[in-house]
């Protein structure tokens, strides 16, 4: 089995994708994804992080975030944002022995300002690659309508396959 080895850059700005373990759709209940949200904020008490985007689907999460310079060890958020989740989602379902995410959490290091933007855009748009919504707006569980958003959102379907074919892959 080939080992991954990640990219842990200070100060660096990251795209990432969480998976529900066997795409169990836990967050179509919007009590979980105020969790979720809650437990972002959680987090950055003793992980700092700037949270750059987001967009929250029934079995899937992605995430944009940015590092402060001294950081660079997003593998300490990730498992701390996961453990706060599931605990909370255990105790919200009274389910203890409840299986959240999958084991392993998709990245990628965002190289430029145009590598930002294509995944600001397929973060906001995957609502509608996926078919729950007909535009990106329509979405509740997203940063495109928030403070968050201080970006120019234009992506078509054609842009995120035409992205696809050339090699991107943003970890679904």
């Amino acid at each position: 089995m080939r080992k991954y080895i990640r990219n842990y850059v200070e100060g660096g700005t990251y795209f990432f994708t969480m998976v529900t373990k066997n795409r169990k759709p836990l967050f179509q209940d919007p009590a979980l994804c105020e969790i979720f949200m809650a437990g972002i904020e959680k987090t950055k008490i003793f992980q700092p992080f700037e949270l750059e985007a987001y967009c929250i689907l029934p079995d899937h999460i992605h995430l944009l975030m940015s590092l402060p310079e001294s950081i660079k060890n997003y593998s300490n958020i990730i498992r701390e944002l996961k453990k706060t989740v599931t605990k909370n989602a255990r105790k919200h379902l009274n389910l203890p022995d409840l299986v959240v995410w999958q084991e392993r959490f998709w990245e990628h290091t965002i190289r430029d300002e145009g590598d930002m933007q294509t995944h600001y855009d397929y973060i906001h748009y995957n609502p509608v690659k996926h078919g729950y919504v007909e535009s990106a707006d329509q979405w509740k569980w997203s940063s495109i309508d928030s403070v968050f958003c201080d970006h120019d959102v234009t992506p078509s379907l054609e842009q995120i396959i035409a992205l696809n074919q050339k090699g991107y892959s943003f970890g679904e």
